[in-house]
């Protein structure tokens, strides 16, 4: 690859060495006959000088370059003032100039929804920002952790369908898309998948994309996001929390180690020693909505458990990770288990983050009776939609062991590890509450202060 990182160029350089950099321009600023120019990419930033005295035509070509300008420089390294490597620069090439008039990636917040027109039509806007870098870099290296610590469990990956005829939950949460003439979904859960693969490999799992009906601006959720989703025979609750647990310490474990620089740009204090599955606390549903209800919750029993609740219980139990066990099975999906004991709960349990950040991961095991998913999906009003799962209820009798699931979302992880203000960072393209995904066909195609573009609009009478 040619390309390198300002990063890697720096690497094993000192003052007084020669330097080769690639970046996009960030700042410019003019002092007597001096130029100064940050260039940045998602991995840090040098500050390059242009002396006039040296190289007049260069300090003038310097002076009329715009933010975002895409440049290489070659020069000498010197220690700055305060100590700091700067790159005296003897020669520079505008790779790409940079002619529209659009906020500069660093004068924005991209998670507010005012900006959602500038984040979809220039990305590169959104993630020069070396913070949303920063996130974006560790949410890939979280993520490539995830693979490495699924496949040494002995778990096959494999790649579930996005376009399904099946939800998890019902309609009004799915996402409803029309493929070749037929109205379908869009993936809410891979669990449908991945069952039947079990069967075949034991043990697997995917990270894939994931969809829900979202429509609203809490800071928690995500209309698209990732889905981490596991899947293994003979596994029961407690194999099944200690897997999520661990491949989360796991993952966020080998982020510390390579990602100390993007989590310092961040702030991040990751609390690596709270995550260990040995040092999570267990909480029923029962005795959870007890303590809630004592601290002044309004949320009665066999409702889902809010944020405010959320809060009440990891504040209860020393802003631990806290494992709330067997919520009600009303509010759960139909494939799961419900507790033998009382049956109004499932076999289901919610890793919840301290501080607000809600649930991480959540555990459960299946149903392997084809009778008691037909009378689970009676209950969930699903009756009319048997039809739809019956492949997935006759695959019960076709030698179909104990098993269970994992699920997750990285990017909810992320955004409470992280200590983020808001989901919508963990994403590149998020979506914004009420943001059209069509281009408008109404009004002038936009220049955005560029000659070179009204020119081609122009030309070619564009519209």
């Amino acid at each position: 690859m040619k390309w390198k990182s300002i990063r890697d160029s720096l690497k094993g350089k000192n003052n007084q060495d020669g330097i080769s950099v690639v970046g996009r321009v960030k700042e410019i600023r003019k002092h007597k006959n001096r130029a100064f120019l940050d260039i940045v990419d998602y991995s840090c930033q040098i500050q390059l000088v242009v002396e006039k005295y040296e190289n007049s035509s260069l300090y003038n070509s310097v002076c009329i370059l715009r933010k975002g300008a895409y440049i290489s420089a070659r020069g000498l390294l010197e220690n700055d003032r305060k100590g700091n490597l700067e790159a005296r620069v003897n020669e520079l090439e505008v790779i790409a100039n940079s002619s529209l008039d659009i906020d500069s990636p660093w004068d924005f917040d991209g998670a507010n929804p005012v900006h959602g027109d500038k984040v979809f039509s220039f990305p590169e806007v959104y993630v020069s920002n070396p913070e949303r870098a920063a996130i974006l870099k560790i949410k890939t290296d979280f993520v490539n952790a995830l693979h490495v610590y699924f496949q040494n469990q002995g778990f096959v990956l494999v790649e579930p369908p996005v376009i399904t005829d099946k939800t998890l939950y019902g309609k009004d949460t799915a996402v409803e898309a029309e493929v070749h003439g037929e109205r379908v979904f869009l993936s809410q859960c891979a669990t449908f998948e991945l069952e039947p693969l079990a069967l075949a490999f034991g043990k697997v799992y995917t990270i894939s994309p994931a969809f829900r009906n979202e429509p609203s601006g809490s800071k928690r959720h995500l209309a698209e996001y990732t889905h981490t989703k596991a899947e293994a025979l003979f596994a029961n609750i407690d194999d099944l929390k200690s897997l999520s647990g661990d491949s989360i310490y796991y993952a966020m474990d080998q982020v510390l180690s390579s990602d100390s620089k993007e989590l310092s740009t961040l702030n991040a204090d990751l609390d690596i020693q709270g995550l260990k599955p040995e040092n999570h606390e267990h909480v029923s549903y029962n005795e959870a909505i007890k303590i809630t209800q004592r601290n002044g919750s309004k949320t009665n029993w066999g409702e889902g458990l809010k944020r405010i609740d959320e809060i009440i219980l990891t504040k209860h139990f020393g802003n631990k990770y806290l494992w709330v066990n067997f919520p009600p099975f009303i509010s759960e999906g139909f494939p799961y288990k419900r507790l033998p004991e009382d049956r109004r709960l499932s076999m289901t349990c919610d890793l919840i983050a301290p501080h607000g950040a809600g649930e991480m991961v959540g555990v459960a095991e299946k149903i392997i009776d084809p009778e008691e998913l037909i009378q689970n999906l009676i209950e969930k009003g699903q009756k009319e939609n048997i039809r739809r799962y019956w492949d997935y209820i006759a695959l019960r009798q076709y030698g179909m062991p104990p098993h269970g699931g994992i699920g997750a979302a990285p990017e909810r992880i992320l955004y409470g590890l992280l200590g983020l203000d808001h989901i919508r960072l963990t994403k590149p393209w998020p979506r914004y509450p009420g943001r059209k995904i069509m281009k408008s066909s109404e009004g002038e195609l936009k220049d955005y202060g560029s000659g070179e573009l009204r020119r081609l609009i122009d030309k070619y009478s564009l519209k």
